[in-house]
């Protein structure tokens, strides 16, 4: 059976619980100051192997709130996170979740729970591999209000308990999220948990021009920013956005990933596997996919991965092949992509993600700050989980610190980059 078709097959909704389904009564005024009675009701809903039967209740409620959602994240589309869940290699414990919030019979907000582990790796100690959830979209999906907001809170919470989970991670809030002041505000026991703390968070407000862009730059940082251009010479930008781009766009990437800086650092940023050509081909698909290759004497030098959705493009990956280190591929893929975002369908955004980086203060005009935050069950367990990690990331912050004063860091990061370290 064909990827297009295994997306199609009959699924099926179960309820974890009765017990975990929640209804609450509100009595807004009227205009002429009678009560009117609105029924709010929250219920959890395992997405098992035929739950996204495109006639399915739930399903449409889903499609229907991602498609009315102005601030939706592409990450969200059911079809999206459905061609995940059927690629994940790792069995389990949890299944994904979909925990929907019902006004007056009409679904206003969700929260779409997937299955993720945290831990494992012995750098710093014994490791200790937790199992739990990640919020998909890193947002709750529909224009909550607070009350919807706080009822999804109280029955994730809910759902963390009936299942034990460890965790729900919540990637890259920024720290003027509004879901941070509902999580602040509930009352039904769900615990903040910081794993690091905020970071600065750069980004690109897109003006009129690319000409009033750079009129922004001082004139030393455009004539710096001109000779780079020619010292690398002639070259040519490929944009990846059609479902017939894809496979094409992975294989000169994953060949750009083994001889990257990147994956000694965090591993293969791509693998060109089957998962990683239905996802990328579903972004397509969607009309989501915005992605770039960098072409150099007939050889693809650099990459980078990027979604545009709602106005917004994300810049989720970039790697470049280190032979070329000297020539400043990176940024010199990155001018080239912003030529082209100004001439072609330009974003309203470009978001470079969490965490500082030098091409990002290079470029970037707006800044605010972000970070993961995870929410824990009450427990035991929880305050375990919690001096652990403390733990670990006090050991972490000592080694390096111990390394700065040495001069070691910089050195071994230089060295990385280079390729010095990734011998064997």
């Amino acid at each position: 059976m064909t990827g297009r078709l295994a997306l199609i097959r009959c699924l099926k909704t179960t309820e974890i619980r009765e017990t975990m389904s929640t209804t609450l009564k509100t009595q807004p005024q009227t205009q002429t100051g009678a009560t009117q009675a609105t029924a709010l009701s929250v219920s959890p809903h395992e997405i098992d192997d035929v739950f996204f039967n495109r006639v399915s209740s739930e399903f449409q409620a889903w499609q229907k709130l991602f498609d009315a959602d102005p601030d939706s994240r592409i990450t969200q589309h059911p079809e999206l996170v459905l061609t995940e869940l059927r690629f994940a290699q790792e069995v389990h414990p949890r299944r994904a979740t979909f925990v929907k919030c019902d006004r007056d019979g009409e679904t206003a907000a969700a929260a779409i729970l997937v299955p993720k582990s945290i831990g494992g790796e012995k750098k710093f100690g014994p490791a200790w591999n937790l199992k739990g959830y990640r919020l998909a979209g890193n947002r709750f999906l529909g224009e909550a209000p607070e009350e919807e907001q706080q009822a999804l809170l109280t029955e994730v919470g809910r759902v963390l308990t009936a299942t034990k989970a460890d965790f729900l991670l919540v990637e890259d809030v920024e720290s003027s999220d509004p879901l941070l002041s509902a999580i602040d505000g509930n009352k039904n026991g769900i615990w903040l948990f910081r794993p690091t703390p905020a970071q600065r968070r750069l980004k690109i407000e897109f003006p009129e021009s690319h000409d009033a862009y750079w009129a922004a730059f001082s004139s030393k940082s455009r004539c710096k920013l001109r000779r780079k251009l020619k010292l690398f010479g002639e070259c040519r930008l490929e944009r990846i956005e059609r479902s017939d781009q894809v496979a094409h766009f992975l294989e000169q990437a994953a060949k750009i990933s083994k001889n990257s800086w990147q994956r000694d650092l965090l591993g293969d940023r791509i693998v060109n596997d089957a998962a990683e050509l239905e996802l990328f081909t579903r972004l397509a698909i969607e009309g989501a996919l915005r992605s770039y290759l960098l072409w150099k004497n007939d050889e693809a030098v650099s990459f980078s991965i990027a979604t545009q959705h709602n106005g917004v493009l994300m810049y989720e990956e970039t790697a470049y092949d280190r032979r070329f280190v000297d020539q400043s591929p990176g940024q010199i893929l990155l001018m080239k992509i912003l030529e082209d975002l100004f001439e072609h369908d330009p974003p309203q955004l470009f978001d470079f993600g969490n965490g500082d980086a030098e091409y990002k203060r290079t470029f970037g005009n707006f800044e605010s700050e972000s970070g993961n935050i995870w929410l824990l069950r009450p427990g035991l367990r929880s305050r375990l989980i919690v001096a652990y990690l403390n733990g670990r990331r006090r050991f972490a912050q000592g080694l390096r610190g111990l390394l700065a004063k040495t001069g070691l860091l910089e050195w071994v990061r230089h060295k990385t980059r280079r390729g010095i370290t990734s011998q064997g």
